[in-house]
């Protein structure tokens, strides 16, 4: 009996063959470096090959959303974002002094400076007339001077920022000669320049210092410019989200896994928001993270473990953004009718563990923000410190604002454009184009759910054998779980109530904005996506999936084209 005699080779085996004295032997030729980043690359190309259609799309999605994420983070000029520069000075005050900003206290403020106009004038006036006070008198004074003085100084937005007065706020007064300070309204002395993001938490400036402390050198532009592109992650977290989340609710429909991400990637406001300084896009991915694992417990009844991270996600979005309070409706709701309502001893303590997680999580920023202002959120101090919000002091009700056709409008044309503080404006036939789409898609939606509750109406009464007959006859977005039904459910409640928080800081201040209910694009994408899927016939599915993709990306295409390059084109 013969045998092979062995081959060379250059691959070693997973362990050292033993030698004869049963010590391992030591290998001496090992897979080079570029072999290694060969085999990755033959890896990942094998997963793409692989893997499904509408996975190997997200992936483009997601290469589309970096590329736009740089253009915007270099098209729009430095600092003209929506509050890039109080973000800024929030996190010079963080990472320069190793603490908050704080909030002045209107009361405090004015009477400070008030008796610092005093005493000038006093000392004004007795030097004109020669007078001269004893030394009890004087120390008296100078403490009391020092005292308005530093009841004054307050946490401010540097003298070098006034280049960007014209993207602030009226927080800081705009004089093109100087730098205003302080400001008189109804008789009071205000703040001009102060910290007006210092309400924030302070998740995401925590997460942007490592990026201030690689580029603490570098002049502030840079810093901007770095600070943009760490916020593109968070961008693409948002796009996997709604991926996630919309094959959890629909798995197999390839449909709503290719659109709802791509409406996400594609929508302008959303890139724009992951490309400027600004803590909204963490709470829109934060957000989006509740969103999904909201899906997974729908599917898997809210285990433990789900909970245990739908708690942790709720504390991260808690601790990113106060508006992240959106999404706690729907997780109430998605966990109760997924458990039964009357199966009190199951949904209560898995809701109580989801809070729990959440209070311990952020219970520490809302308590300091109790202490230090008295409320959570600061805004009564903001309401007074923010004169130019409010200035008829008249509180609108739900109600006016929703009856109200000028608000609706704005608010729409903030989701799609209307860049940094109102600045760009799109035309209104563009704007038309895509309210109409919108509205159409809710009609599909409004279809869909009267078609859902038919055919589950009529599945109650059959026998099993002709239910299995009719769902084989049946679109398979009809023929969905109750479980799904909540889950869409869910992400509606999200959309209401978000929009109603808009509507509820709207009461007292006149800027309200749309970007308050960016949280719930993916919630809102899916919605729109359900409607088109509805109305489309199957067999076109593929052609209005391709529809909807460049439609959105020609909409991009022309917002950055006709509307964007040429503002700033004209304006710097």
């Amino acid at each position: 009996m013969s045998s092979k005699p062995p081959q060379a080779t250059t691959q070693l085996a997973s362990t050292a063959a033993p030698a004869r004295d049963g010590v391992p032997a030591i290998p001496v030729e090992g897979v080079s470096t570029p072999s290694r980043f060969r085999a990755a690359a033959a890896t990942i190309a094998r997963g793409i090959r692989r893997a499904p259609v509408e996975r190997r799309f997200l992936w483009v999605l997601l290469l589309l959303f970096v590329a736009k994420g740089i253009i915007f983070t270099y098209v729009f000029p430095p600092f003209s974002g929506h509050d890039e520069v109080a973000h800024y000075a929030y996190m010079q005050v963080l990472m320069e002094e190793g603490r908050l900003p704080h909030i002045p206290d209107p009361v405090a403020y004015n009477d400070a400076y008030q008796t610092k106009i005093r005493i000038d004038r006093e000392r004004q006036q007795r030097d004109r007339d020669e007078v001269t006070l004893s030394p009890a008198e004087e120390r008296a004074e100078s403490d009391a001077y020092a005292a308005a003085t530093a009841g004054i100084a307050v946490d401010e937005i540097p003298d070098s920022f006034k280049q960007y007065q014209q993207y602030i706020t009226p927080d800081w007064w705009k004089d093109n000669n100087r730098v205003v300070r302080a400001v008189t309204y109804l008789g009071n002395y205000l703040p001009s320049g102060w910290i007006y993001t210092a309400n924030h938490p302070p998740l995401y400036y925590l997460l942007m210092a490592p990026v201030w402390e690689v580029t603490d050198d570098r002049s502030e532009e840079f810093q901007l410019y770095a600070f943009r592109l760490a916020a593109i992650p968070f961008g693409l977290l948002t796009v996997i989200f709604a991926y996630l989340t919309v094959r959890r609710l629909f798995p197999g429909d390839t449909f709503l896994a290719v659109t709802v991400p791509t409406f996400v990637a594609l929508q302008p406001q959303i890139a724009y928001e992951a490309a400027m300084l600004n803590n909204d896009i963490l709470a829109i991915a934060t957000v989006s993270a509740c969103l999904y694992l909201i899906a997974v417990g729908l599917q898997n009844r809210f285990t433990v473990g789900l909970c245990a991270w739908l708690g942790f996600a709720l504390g991260l979005a808690m601790l990113s953004k106060t508006t992240a309070v959106m999404v706690m409706p729907a997780i109430a709701i998605a966990m109760i009718l997924r458990l039964g309502w009357k199966n009190i001893g199951e949904w209560l303590p898995k809701g109580a563990m989801v809070l729990g997680i959440t209070a311990v999580m952020a219970a520490p920023w809302y308590l300091y923000m109790l202490r230090s202002y008295g409320s959570v959120s600061a805004l009564d101090q903001i309401l007074t410190l923010q004169w130019w919000n409010n200035q008829d002091g008249k509180t609108r009700s739900i109600f006016d604002q929703l009856t109200d056709q000028w608000f609706a409008w704005m608010r729409w044309k903030e989701t799609w454009g209307e860049f940094g503080w109102r600045l760009i404006p799109l035309s209104d036939t563009l704007l038309r184009i895509l309210w109409w789409s919108t509205v159409l898609a809710m009609v599909g939606l409004a279809i869909w759910v009267v078609l859902v509750v038919a055919f589950r109406w009529r599945a109650r009464s059959l026998p099993l054998s002709r239910l299995r007959i009719m769902a084989s006859s049946t679109d398979r977005i009809l023929t969905v779980s109750r479980w799904q039904v909540t889950g869409v459910l869910a992400m509606a409640v999200t959309c209401v109530v978000a929009y109603y928080a808009v509507l509820q800081f709207g009461k007292t201040f006149d800027l309200t904005q749309a970007r308050y209910y960016f949280p719930a694009v993916n919630a809102g994408a899916i919605l729109v996506m359900l409607g088109f899927r509805m109305l489309t016939p199957v067999r076109w599915l593929p052609w209005m999936q391709a529809a909807i993709f460049v439609g959105l990306f020609w909409v991009n295409v022309l917002i950055l084209s006709t509307y964007v390059i040429p503002y700033w084109d004209a304006a710097l």
